[in-house]
């Protein structure tokens, strides 16, 4: 979605063809769990399209919801620092491409990276609430809904919603998987402690540690062929 001669132009700008369902099993890596990166694929593309269909209906649920899910499979953020996010907090200036954390655990703030899909993600989005007379200053909230700003619970339960729909939901800890998701597959390409606990906020690199552990997949991908079979 974004703005053209001043009129609003759907997002995405295609739609992916459906795959076979990803595994249905959430991984575990001594004791966190998190999904895989074929899950978290499906999880993103069922609510995008589903955003589509939303816009084609004039209709908004489903906008503010593929937003959310974007920004916390794409940053790691925790629910509470996603629910926390003002329309200031982007850094989208030349050579900028960060989003600005106000108030993480221990009320601390930091700045996390973001990839340039979710920077342009978020100025359309921008772009498409004041297209609704939706307030967009820098103290505004990102997600705002009829009863005021998105709480954490609010974003709970939109992403066991979706969970659930793809069957994908096995305790409450679900949604806090979407963030070690992001920090499981973060490590897997990036082999970069440091930089991962930057991006999750973390005051000890003992705490980042455990995402250093070898996953089930990287296993698969050593014995693959491992005597010619």
């Amino acid at each position: 979605m974004g703005t053209e001669n001043g009129r609003i132009i759907q997002f995405p700008a295609k739609r992916e063809k459906a795959c076979p369902k990803a595994s249905r099993q959430v991984q575990n890596i001594d004791g966190i769990k998190y999904f895989n990166q074929q899950q978290i694929k499906l999880l993103r593309r069922t609510v995008r399209d589903q955003a589509a269909l939303d816009l084609e209906r004039a209709q908004v649920t489903a906008v503010r919801e593929w937003m959310a899910i974007d920004l916390l499979t794409s940053t790691g953020l925790r629910v509470s620092e996603a629910a926390d996010v003002r329309c200031g907090d982007l850094k989208a200036g030349y050579g900028e491409c960060a989003l600005f954390v106000r108030n993480g655990k221990g009320s601390k703030s930091r700045t996390v990276q973001i990839p340039d899909s979710l920077k342009k993600h978020m100025k359309q989005f921008v772009t498409w609430k004041q297209s609704r007379g939706e307030p967009t200053g820098m103290d505004d909230y990102l997600f705002v809904g009829k009863r005021g700003p998105w709480t954490a619970q609010a974003v709970q339960q939109l992403v066991k919603k979706y969970l659930r729909i793809l069957d994908l939901y096995e305790s409450d800890k679900s949604v806090h998987a979407l963030r070690h998701s992001y920090a499981v597959e973060f490590y897997r390409q990036q082999k970069d402690l440091r930089a991962l606990q930057k991006q999750l906020g973390h005051q000890s690199i003992q705490t980042t540690q455990i995402y250093a552990d070898v996953t089930a997949e990287d296993i698969q991908k050593q014995i693959k062929g491992l005597w010619g079979q």
